[in-house]
């Protein structure tokens, strides 16, 4: 079985003015591959509500925000 390669991508989602790391696991990827559409869908289906009320709740126990 051939190694797979492990690569941490800093994302930024517009919608909620943030920066997030998503790690990903390439196997068997072809040379020319273009990993932007699919980082793209990470960003796309990034949980934007979870994350702002996320936020919130730690805003209001002290943990300050960002």
């Amino acid at each position: 079985m051939a190694d797979a390669i492990w690569k941490e991508f800093e994302l930024f989602c517009p919608v909620c003015n943030v920066h997030f790391k998503q790690l990903v696991v390439l196997h068997k990827v072809p040379e020319n591959f273009d990993i932007a559409p699919y980082l793209a869908g990470f960003v796309k289906s990034h949980d934007h509500k979870a994350y702002q009320e996320a936020q919130r709740l730690k805003a209001e126990a002290g943990g300050g925000g960002e």
